[in-house]
């Protein structure tokens, strides 16, 4: 059966629709997007009710490093909001030193009057809704090219233990595991990253409102942070980021179907950093 012109017109047509949907596909729900150097969409967005934040990478770690300190040192969710908005105003060129931080909320008046909008920021990244706060990576050649690193004092890889030092620097003392200087080898799934020096986690336990709260709150800093300090993975609650998949934003983590609270991570953030010729 000969199509006619117009069949053929049509069927053209419909191959080349296909063939975008696909490559649409590719670019948006695969690491392909992200390893052409394209960046869909803004680099992080924050998502607050039916509305979302467009970041731009320094406005994300600026953002949640501020509500860090304020976690840190005991500020409420409108002084975290009016802290945030004002470190946020102009746009920052580059992320907030600590320091920078602590001196924004120096310069608070007694009672901070922020808008709606910024008490809603501040509640997000405090922790208040899991999963808000995603970035996408774009390809780093400088990421790929990393060398392998060899443990060390502490069992971390200087790469690792660059990443518990600046958490520690934002949060404070924390209650770290996952590592030690002798070596992990067992304990954790095949091939994790803990044997080899590389991931961290941090343990808010027992597994309450409050310490989800909080436990979301580091996973949202992380993020932000990635590209900064060579994260791979970050895992809390069920829920995972990855740097490879970063398009995808945070997805479900079913840790092989298990039920178990401690392999869903639900007390305790994982993070780790990237391997050699990742």
């Amino acid at each position: 059966m000969r199509l006619t012109r117009r069949g053929r017109l049509t069927a053209t047509l419909t191959a080349l629709l296909l063939v975008g949907a696909f490559a649409a596909y590719l670019l948006v729900r695969t690491p392909v997007g992200t390893a052409l150097g394209l960046m869909v969409g803004p680099p992080c967005t924050l998502a607050l009710g039916d509305d979302t934040l467009e970041w731009s990478p320094a406005q994300a770690m600026t953002a949640t490093t501020v509500a860090g300190v304020g976690t840190r040192i005991g500020a409420s969710v409108n002084g975290v909001a009016e802290a945030v908005a004002r470190s946020l105003e102009p746009e920052p060129e580059s992320a907030l030193p600590v320091e920078t931080a602590r001196q924004v909320y120096r310069s608070l008046p007694d009672t901070a009057t922020p808008d709606e909008q910024a008490v809603q920021v501040a509640r997000a990244l405090l922790g208040h809704q899991g999963g808000t706060l995603s970035c996408v990576l774009p390809f780093n050649d400088s990421v790929s090219d990393q060398t392998a690193e060899t443990p060390g004092a502490l069992g971390l890889t200087p790469r690792a233990d660059g990443v518990r030092l600046a958490m520690r620097s934002v949060f404070g003392k924390q209650a770290l595991g996952g590592f030690d200087p002798a070596g992990v080898d067992s304990g954790h799934i095949e091939g994790s990253a803990h044997y080899d020096g590389r991931a961290i986690d941090i343990f808010f336990r027992p597994v309450t409102p409050e310490n989800q709260r909080l436990g979301w709150q580091q996973a949202s800093w992380s993020v932000a942070h990635a590209d900064r300090l060579d994260l791979a993975t970050v895992i809390f609650d069920s829920r995972i980021w990855s740097a490879r998949r970063s398009l995808e934003g945070w997805r479900d983590y079913s840790a092989g179907g298990t039920d178990n609270p401690v392999l869903l991570h639900e007390d305790h953030v994982h993070v780790d950093v990237v391997a050699a010729g990742w």
